[in-house]
C-alpha cells in the first residue's frame, strides 16, 4: 500500500534508500529532504515545497560573495601587474640597444 506524507512537515528528513513508489507527498514541505537511492516510480509531488533549507541557501550565497571578492582581489593584482611587465620589457629593450 502506498504511503501517504501529503501536506506534512518533511524537513531534512532521509528517504535514503528507501522504496516510496507509488507514495503522495502532495502539498508536503520536503525542502532539503533527502531522495538518494530511493524508489519513487509512481509518487505524486503535486504542489510540495522543495528545495534547500534558508540556511543552507545563505550560506551559499555568502561563499559564493566571498569566492567572488577574491577572484575579483586577484583579477585586480594581475590586471596591475601586466602593465608594470610590459614597460619593464619595454625599458630593457631601449637599454640593450
Amino acid at each position: 500500500m502506498p504511503q501517504d506524507f501529503s501536506c506534512q512537515n518533511l524537513r531534512g528528513r532521509s528517504f535514503k534508500g528507501q522504496n516510496l513508489a507509488g507514495a503522495n507527498f502532495s502539498g508536503a514541505d520536503i525542502r532539503g529532504a533527502d531522495f538518494t537511492g530511493a524508489n519513487l516510480r509512481g509518487t505524486n509531488f503535486n504542489n510540495a515545497k522543495a528545495g534547500l533549507q534558508k540556511g543552507w541557501a545563505s550560506f551559499l550565497v555568502c561563499v559564493s560573495w566571498l569566492l567572488s571578492g577574491i577572484s575579483g582581489f586577484f583579477l585586480a593584482i594581475t590586471g596591475g601587474l601586466i602593465p608594470t611587465f610590459r614597460t619593464l620589457t619595454v625599458t630593457s629593450s631601449l637599454v640593450l640597444k
